[in-house]
């Protein structure tokens, strides 16, 4: 061991071990600790503290735009879901109802039976004055139970069934009204501030495209323009589905419609809206809100590195929880999606950041790429002596021919393996050309020929 630390260019001794085995009777004496003079020297330079970037105000700006537009996506989502909800609980309220004016009802016709079965019963057993019988009315229900007979015990069994039934049905009808009333209380609060947030939100856009829209009109030019665009191109051995592919086409089709919340197309779209057209268009049919289509393609993650055209990209507040997710995008390569942004805003192509997509699924499952043959590669072998060779090996009576019994040594090397592939080509057929005609192949081997 070292029987001294150097810190800082300060030698301190170090505390000396004691024997394996021996007994520690008092805390070892640590040394003298080094007095630091000043800021240490670090081999790079001195240490000192990063000094804050004070941002401009048109970063200000594009950062409290960002801030909105987020909030609105969030609650844009939010919005959805409850008006799902509100239509949801009109439905059950309007089923519980019908429930319940059925079970009323058979209530009434079950309260009619048992006072007929009763009234029954008791003039079977008593006869009174003439005309009494027909005056008992409900009073044959009040009637103690001394007549009763199976009919007018199952006529009872019924009512009081029926009775049941419409208490259940009551309740179930009045838990359906409080549903319905919370859900449209919830819904028109979030209205009311998504309108407002959506009203600061215009206005800071506003604010945004005037500090720079003509870097904005530049930016939209480069992002617009995909250049050499091939929705078939591989990626990791894979290309998209003729579905996926047409797909992508019909959302690129739509680029330059206007944004607007729970619109799915022709005219207008928002973010999920447009993935719902595009695919339906394409014959698939995919859920309506961005997180449900997530959850219904999550069978079909995707890797960023593996992504193809027609793979939907989605972002959330939470990458953790796809319940977050605000919205959805689809990829169309080149590192670039389409997609419905935010109000205000049109369908338009815009580059992908990686790291802000937190999901990435795909809708139809992708198909091998088609590979290549090799047959260019060889046939572009620029010498002639492996193609005569090829030639020879290839064509059994070519050596009677006065060609092959020129070249002795190639036509007894010949393999009876033919090498399809330069052998097929037509370059082995140019091959037969002046140049390489005086040349002799004394070298059987046809490796050359693999190049």
């Amino acid at each position: 061991m070292l029987s001294a630390l150097i810190v800082g260019g300060v030698t301190v001794p170090a505390a000396a071990e004691a024997p394996v085995g021996a007994k520690i009777t008092a805390i070892p004496d640590s040394g003298s600790r080094p007095v630091a003079d000043g800021v240490p020297t670090l081999p790079y330079g001195s240490l000192s503290m990063p000094r804050s970037v004070a941002l401009t105000p048109q970063a200000q700006l594009l950062a409290q735009y960002t801030a909105a537009e987020l909030e609105l996506s969030v609650l844009s989502a939010r919005r959805s879901e409850l008006q799902q909800e509100y239509s949801n609980a009109l439905i059950a309220k309007a089923m519980a109802d019908y429930a319940w004016r059925q079970t009323a009802d058979a209530l009434r016709e079950a309260r009619k039976a048992a006072e007929a079965a009763a009234i029954a019963a008791y003039q079977g057993s008593v006869k009174g004055p003439a005309g009494l019988d027909d005056s008992l009315g409900e009073l044959g229900l009040l009637i103690p139970r001394a007549h009763s007979t199976p009919e007018t015990e199952s006529a009872m069994a019924d009512l009081s069934r029926a009775q049941t039934e419409e208490r259940t049905a009551y309740v179930a009808l009045t838990d359906a009204i409080t549903a319905e009333q919370k859900t449209s209380a919830a819904y028109t609060a979030i209205e009311k501030e998504y309108k407002r947030k959506e009203t600061a939100f215009l206005e800071l856009k506003r604010r945004v495209a005037e500090a720079q829209s003509e870097a904005d009109r530049q930016r939209e030019l480069q992002e617009q323009n995909l250049g050499d665009y091939d929705p078939g191109k591989s990626n990791a051995g894979l290309v998209a589905a003729p579905k996926a592919r047409q797909a992508v086409l019909h959302a690129l089709s739509q680029r330059g419609k206007p944004y607007r919340w729970g619109d799915e197309g022709p005219n207008t779209y928002d973010c999920s809206g447009l993935m719902y057209w595009s695919y339906g268009k394409a014959g698939i049919r995919l859920n309506r809100v961005a997180k449900d289509q997530y959850y219904g393609t999550r069978a079909k993650p995707v890797a960023k590195t593996a992504l193809l055209p027609g793979d939907l990209l989605f972002f959330a507040t939470n990458p953790s929880d796809w319940r977050t997710i605000h919205h959805v995008g689809m990829y169309l390569g080149n590192g670039k999606m389409v997609h419905a942004r935010t109000t205000g805003d049109v369908v338009k192509i815009a580059p992908v950041s990686m790291s802000s997509v937190d999901f990435a699924t795909r809708v139809v499952d992708a198909l091998p790429a088609v590979q290549t043959t090799p047959t260019a590669t060889a046939s572009a072998s620029p010498t002639a002596r492996p193609t005569a060779s090829a030639t020879a090996s290839a064509t059994p009576s070519a050596s009677s021919s006065p060609s092959a019994s020129s070249s002795p040594s190639a036509s007894a090397g010949s393999s009876p393996e033919p090498e399809p592939a330069e052998s097929a080509s037509p370059v082995a057929q140019e091959s037969t050309s002046p140049k390489a005609s005086p040349q002799p192949s004394p070298s059987p081997s046809p490796a050359p020929a693999a190049g």
